[in-house]
């Protein structure tokens, strides 16, 4: 079986609601997605550093809940730099964007605790150098990398496991 005819059988289960084809789609979905978030994050570790201005960092609560173990929550920041000459505001922390629940917000705190801040009030700012306003607290790190291509394929692994073998 060609591969064009393996994709309209994936599709016409997927349409009928068959879990074989729902995997095969959510697998091809997952595996796009991580590739490419692993390319930013590796093209990341090689952007420019400066030092700028911290002004604010913590924890923000993400959306709307009464319920304290249901809350929602992300880390927060707001820094400037120069680059060139121009001035830059940046909010983004980790080219890895999490978001977690009242009970796991520690996370949040230790990923910010891989922020370097030589003083109290300056921050290292790694910055794209063909566009200076896309900027991270936090490089990518090569363990963040590894796991992000582990997510990328292990839900074809689990397919070809499940429906091949």
């Amino acid at each position: 079986m060609d591969m064009i005819n393996y994709f309209q059988q994936m599709f016409d289960l997927a349409s009928e609601g068959e879990l074989q084809g729902i995997w095969f789609w959510a697998s091809c979905y997952m595996l796009v997605v991580c590739l490419y978030s692993a390319y930013f994050q590796i093209q990341t570790r090689y952007w420019a550093s400066t030092v700028g201005q911290i002004h604010s960092l913590g924890l923000k609560k993400f959306g709307i809940s009464n319920d304290l173990t249901e809350q929602q929550y992300r880390g927060r920041a707001l820094y400037s730099y120069v680059v060139n000459g121009k001035n830059y505001e940046g909010t983004r922390i980790s080219p890895w964007v999490f978001v977690t629940n009242y009970n796991a917000k520690g996370l949040l705190l230790k990923q910010q605790s891989g922020i370097n801040m030589p003083t109290e009030d300056t921050v290292t700012i790694y910055y794209n150098p063909k566009k200076p306003q896309k900027s991270f607290l936090i490089k990518a790190n090569k363990f963040g990398i590894f796991v992000t291509l582990i997510v990328a394929v292990a839900p074809f692994l689990t397919y070809v496991s499940r429906f091949h073998f």
